[in-house]
């Protein structure tokens, strides 16, 4: 294992053992991300709402906020008694930092939606039983790169001593074009029964790289400011 790959595993361990101790992040962004999906169901009337898009729409709210709640918790432990200035002095690359977050950021919300997802499941009698691979290869695609982004500005949000709500402000119209993207995938998919087709997935694909790319490059500068 080379010297880069030893420090993204050594920090993501160390950030998931820290939330393993505390169970905070965690708890707090289920019990949210479920009480979004279950007080809007009921907003709704579930029980008659039966449409792919109006499920998928759901679920991306509770991951929306969800996420926002484990971007800002995952960096503001670095921020406690200068953890993080120690970091900047450690002999460990920036980009090692960005990678180690982004992981643990999304076994956080990839833990949150194998709890969410369900939920919805049930109360907007959403059957992924069409395409259950492909729901999840979507989800998975989009989550990568809403990650990408959260972990981005929640660096950028924590260095310039902002309140946590310019967080969502700035996440949420960056990754509007992910969400838009893939509630219409699904739609297609379950609505109108249509292969889930390449073109979909690379775009999805695209705008991975894209996030990824600029948030690896930039997430240094965030920290050094």
């Amino acid at each position: 294992m080379s010297r880069a790959l030893r420090h993204i595993a050594m920090l993501t361990i160390k950030d998931l053992r820290i939330e393993a101790r505390g169970r905070q992040t965690i708890g707090m962004v289920v019990v949210l991300a479920t009480l979004i999906v279950v007080v809007l169901a009921l907003g709704l009337s579930a029980g008659t709402v039966r449409s792919g898009l109006t499920a998928t729409a759901i679920l991306w709210v509770a991951y929306l906020f969800g996420g926002v709640l484990v971007f800002e918790k995952t960096m503001a432990v670095e921020r406690y008694d200068d953890a993080l200035a120690g970091l900047l002095l450690a002999p460990i690359d920036r980009g090692a930092i960005f990678a180690a977050k982004l992981i643990a950021n999304l076994i956080l919300m990839f833990a949150m939606a194998l709890v969410v997802t369900p939920v919805a499941i049930v109360l907007f009698h959403f059957d992924l039983s069409a395409a259950p691979g492909a729901f999840a290869l979507v989800m998975v695609l989009s989550l990568i790169g809403y990650a990408a982004i959260g972990t981005l500005f929640a660096a950028l949000t924590s260095s310039a001593r902002m309140p946590g709500g310019f967080l969502a402000m700035l996440v949420f119209p960056v990754t509007l074009v992910v969400v838009l993207t893939s509630t219409r995938i699904l739609y297609q998919l379950f609505e109108h029964q249509e292969p889930l087709g390449g073109s979909g997935v690379a775009i999805l694909i695209a705008f991975d790289v894209i996030f990824l790319i600029i948030s690896w490059l930039v997430f240094e500068i965030v920290l050094e400011a």
